[in-house]
């Protein structure tokens, strides 16, 4: 009790929006379950038959130096866990981002949740072969995770200089962070995934949405939320599969002629 009560004393003087952050994490997480049921999804696409769905809409790409960088950096492997639970995305994750983005160039990458920064360290490489574009993280991680200084471990410190970290809950965060959005966006949602966040975050970023756009989802089979989602948003849901968790990645394609809907 008395280290709790440090903690959201800390936090108060840090940010009093944190610690209700904090608050309302821990109450809507007990009221709603993060996984309601589990989704079983036909037609999974392998890592590469899902990149030649996004060069068909934006076009052919190379592998940079920077990818061999984020694949060849090291850090403590107890910054994996955070939580109680392991906090690091899935390896074919890494993977789809950073073909998604070498592929569509974005403008500007919206990501919430961070942890290690497995999947950040990815998005971060192909802005950097890119030559081009700005990543903005949100992120609510495990206070054991703040403490042991492991968020974003997996980030190489060179590749930093195009990373803006926003510590907080997309549902403060988001709204202002996309509707300052300009150009062409990804938005990679791997934060809290019960359906009622699930849903928000994906139709938030798609219709904030200018000059095309891809949403990639993390495990999209613990409930309906993606393609209930998808299916009122008008848009195709393809599920992409994963290497460890058994489960599917989710992808949304808005095409390059759509303007920008509210």
């Amino acid at each position: 009790m008395l280290r709790q009560a440090r903690l959201a004393a800390w936090l108060a003087m840090r940010d009093p929006r944190l610690l209700g952050d904090y608050t309302r994490w821990a109450v809507e997480g007990w009221r709603h379950p993060q996984v309601t049921s589990r989704q079983d999804h036909p037609n999974v696409l392998t890592v590469d038959e899902c990149i030649a769905l996004v060069e068909a809409e934006y076009g052919a790409w190379e592998v940079g130096p920077s990818w061999t960088r984020v694949r060849e950096w090291s850090f403590d492997p107890q910054a994996r866990v955070g939580g109680g639970v392991t906090m690091a995305g899935d390896t074919k994750l890494g993977r789809l981002v950073y073909e998604v983005a070498r592929a569509m160039r974005p403008d500007t990458i919206v990501e919430t949740g961070v942890a290690t920064g497995v999947t950040s360290a990815h998005l971060l490489a192909a802005l950097e072969d890119n030559r081009h574009g700005v990543l903005h993280s949100i992120d609510l991680p495990p206070t054991d995770m703040i403490a042991a200084g492991h968020v974003g471990a997996a980030v190489p410190s060179d590749l930093r200089h195009r990373w803006v970290y926003h510590w907080g809950a997309s549902r403060r965060l988001l709204p202002k962070l996309l509707d300052g959005v300009k150009g062409r966006l990804m938005f990679v949602h791997d934060s809290d995934h019960s359906y009622a966040n699930m849903a928000w975050e994906i139709r938030s970023a798609w219709l904030a949405m200018v000059s095309g756009g891809v949403i990639v989802c993390d495990d999209v089979h613990l409930n309906s939320a993606f393609p209930d989602t998808a299916s009122g948003l008008g848009a195709v849901p393809q599920f992409v599969e994963q290497a460890e968790k058994g489960g599917t990645t989710g992808l949304l394609i808005r095409a390059t002629t759509r303007t920008k809907s509210h």
